[in-house]
């Protein structure tokens, strides 16, 4: 199987702001450590690896497989600006480097072929989807609806980053009237986005924000929320600069991925609409 290939010094930046120095990654004790890292290499990592949790790290960087090796690198920097955003404290100069370095490298070969967990979330049934069954607080019913028709429009036309944008911008309108909707349970989660000591105000809350957030309330499930950090990540190409920056080429397959995040979306408020906590 494919090995990682980011040089050493994007290994070194990752060290250096993972805090692996010590011994330690992050915040990880060992049982988080193993939870968080077994479903990417698909077994607890104390029973293939051994030493400390940077140790068995970097055996990992070394021995697993490319695409497994970028995405639990990716989740890794989410997981690091989670910690930073609870703590209420922005990234240096030299963090931020380092999170758009490392994520422009692991982003690139993510890109290159889709792998099993993609493959398993696009043929996902998601049943039959009925935008009448969404939760009262969201009001745009017929604009989602004429935006997927427009999805698919572009999906035919073959036009990638059409798809990305638009399922980007509509997902986060969703979150973001949901979140509005449900004000108290939001600001009160322990992802809440922090700023000056205090829950930010929800109508400044961003994408990856409201995804974090509504993926802790339970909200979003694991797949939909973890396939829509891709799409997240990718909508950050709405600027130019950026995509030239981190040579960022649009395929099909990434399009397809947005729009089932989208019906992912849907599918996961309809299931709260009728809870009947909700």
């Amino acid at each position: 199987m494919p090995r990682t290939t980011f040089d050493n010094t994007v290994k070194a930046m990752l060290e250096d702001i993972f805090e692996m120095s010590g011994g330690y990654v992050m915040d990880f004790t060992n049982a988080s450590f193993a939870s968080f890292i077994e479903p990417w290499i698909g077994i607890d990592p104390y029973k293939r690896y051994q030493g400390s949790k940077a140790v068995m790290l970097r055996e990992i960087w070394a021995k697993e497989p490319t695409d497994v090796v970028a995405k639990l690198n990716l989740d890794l920097l989410e997981h690091w600006k989670l910690i930073a955003l609870r703590e209420g404290r922005e990234p240096t100069d030299y963090q931020q480097h380092v999170i758009d370095t490392a994520t422009a490298v692991f982003q690139t070969t993510t890109s290159a072929s889709l792998t099993e967990d993609d493959v398993a979330f696009l043929n996902k049934d998601l049943g039959t989807l009925n935008l009448g069954a969404l939760p009262p607080d969201l009001t745009a019913g017929q604009v989602i609806a004429d935006r997927m028709g427009e999805i698919d429009r572009a999906l035919e036309a073959d036009a990638p980053l059409a798809v990305i944008f638009l399922v980007g911008s509509t997902v986060e309108g969703l979150l973001s009237e949901l979140a509005i909707g449900h004000r108290t349970e939001f600001l009160a989660s322990n992802a809440a986005p922090m700023l000056k000591g205090k829950p930010k105000p929800l109508d400044q809350w961003n994408l990856a924000e409201l995804i974090t957030v509504a993926r802790e309330r339970g909200v979003l499930s694991e797949d939909v929320a973890r396939h829509a950090d891709q799409v997240r990540n990718f909508r950050n190409y709405i600027h130019p600069r950026q995509q030239l920056k981190e040579r960022f080429v649009p395929r099909i397959e990434t399009a397809r991925i947005a729009n089932q995040v989208l019906k992912g979306v849907l599918a996961d408020l309809e299931r709260l609409a009728a809870s009947p906590s909700s």
